[in-house]
């Protein structure tokens, strides 16, 4: 079925339209290697075919380098969820090695350095004991700042399902944003769960307060100034993004109107104002590069408040909103991509047949841009929130136009009951109850070409 209807969407849009996405993805784990990062180009995609083909040699090439460096425990590809599970050994649990972001590191890297990529991953496998106590603990506690999904998600990696409680303590930040804590070792930076702030008798907070402090002594150079009232941050330590947390670090940007930042990667931070047009068109060009490499974090901005952080777009009419627009598309649809394939590996092992559609970006040759779903009939679906609905009916072929196309506003009013939205879920889906009757689609019958206005969705 999910083959069926993924193969349906792709032809009729396709020959209709014209419709293709992007979206990369990767895949959190508990455990990182430290180093930094180059902030390069994206590679072009490969074909899905070559791509698997490509990810299974570095999968058989890693398990080669951990049995090189020692390993003797059982190891057990999941070329699902592109991961290595080491068995257990000397009373301990097993270990996950998530190879996503080695990968995209791995074909980041010229060819002469690739082989250090296989070095970090050696040392994920086994990262020194956490300390006992919290006084010895403390002096290598640091914040993190990740992607909301990089938290969300991990209750389904480690296959708690959506609605229970994750595996790592964490609290939001500005809606797409997360804070959580690591203990910063000399080549790992391990997050820190509930157990080990149990057994130390702290709370997050007490134990985020002394990270905090550890960020802020860490953080005494001065920012780097691109042009006047725009800075980008120095540090290149996988804690640039984390110095978003101190205001005293912000304000040392002397910006026109209230600061505004982006934290593409976790080795940059971008600082410019509200007021400013050619400093938010410099931090957007600089955050498009940042977004596609290794371990990036986010392309959407926020502004400082009294409140303080919110989510921030500049008006329609500056010059800078296109690229705002295109970081803020390009997120959402990683996002999405990110959690599709963790839902779909989800259900598939529950052996439950829900089809999990797809949040696609679209722009057209004017440079306008919409985000996209289907809505099949007569199909279990979990649908995402996009900008606009295409209704198919599968029954009709795989050539039929869509039986109707809406703005998302108007299906959420129209369709009311028809849509479910889904707990615990990050981001937000909602579960088919149905399809709308003739009459609702009958006020759908949409040229594709309305969908755009003069000056985008």
């Amino acid at each position: 079925m999910m083959k069926t209807t993924r193969r349906l969407v792709g032809l009729t849009l396709v020959g209709a339209l014209g419709l293709g996405g992007c979206a990369g993805h990767s895949t959190p784990a508990t455990r990182e290697t430290r180093g930094t990062e180059e902030h390069s180009e994206a590679r072009g995609q490969p074909a899905p075919g070559d791509e698997q083909a490509e990810r299974d040699a570095f999968a058989r090439r890693a398990i080669e380098r951990l049995r090189a460096s020692g390993e003797t425990r059982d190891i057990q590809y999941d070329a699902s969820g592109f991961l290595l599970r080491l068995g257990a050994k000397d009373g301990n649990s097993g270990d996950t090695v998530f190879l996503s972001n080695f990968f995209d590191e791995y074909l980041a890297s010229p060819p002469e350095h690739r082989d250090e990529v296989f070095t970090q991953l050696t040392r994920v496998r086994a990262p020194p004991a956490l300390p006992k106590t919290f006084a010895e603990a403390r002096p290598k506690l640091m914040p993190v700042v990740r992607g909301r999904t990089f938290f969300e998600q991990l209750r389904l990696v480690v296959k708690s399902g959506p609605g229970t409680p994750v595996p790592i303590p964490w609290k939001p930040l500005s809606g797409f944003l997360g804070v959580g804590l690591a203990f910063d070792g000399p080549d790992t930076l391990q997050y820190l769960g509930p157990d080990e702030l149990a057994r130390w008798g702290v709370s997050f907070e007490q134990a985020l307060d002394a990270a905090l402090g550890n960020l802020r002594q860490r953080s005494t150079e001065k920012l780097v100034q691109l042009a006047p009232g725009t800075c980008e941050s120095p540090w290149e330590d996988n804690y640039a993004s984390s110095r978003l947390l101190l205001e005293e670090v912000v304000r040392g940007c002397k910006v026109q109107g209230a600061p505004v930042v982006l934290a593409p990667h976790r080795d940059l931070l971008l600082i410019t104002g509200s007021e400013d047009e050619d400093g938010l068109r410099r931090v957007a060009s600089r955050a498009l590069q940042a977004v596609m490499a290794p371990r990036a974090l986010d392309g959407r901005a926020m502004r400082l408040s009294p409140e303080g952080w919110v989510t921030f777009m500049p008006e329609r009419l500056s010059n800078a909103w296109a690229d705002f627009r295109k970081l803020e598309l390009f997120t959402r649809a990683r996002d999405y991509d990110e959690q599709t394939q963790q839902l779909e590996k989800h259900f598939q092992e529950r052996g439950e047949d829900i089809f999990v559609a797809s949040f696609t970006p679209y722009q057209d040759e004017r440079g306008r841009s919409i985000s996209y779903a289907v809505w099949l009939k007569g199909v279990d679906a979990l649908l995402p929130k996009a900008e606009v609905i295409f209704f198919m009916d599968p029954a009709l072929g795989e050539e039929a136009p869509p039986v109707g196309i809406a703005r998302w506003d108007e299906v959420a009013k129209a369709a009311g009951k028809l849509l479910a939205p889904v707990n615990g879920l990050y981001p937000e889906r909602y579960r088919v109850q149905g399809f709308p009757d003739a009459e609702q689609l009958a006020r759908w019958q949409n040229d594709p070409g309305d969908l755009f206005d003069e000056d985008g969705p």
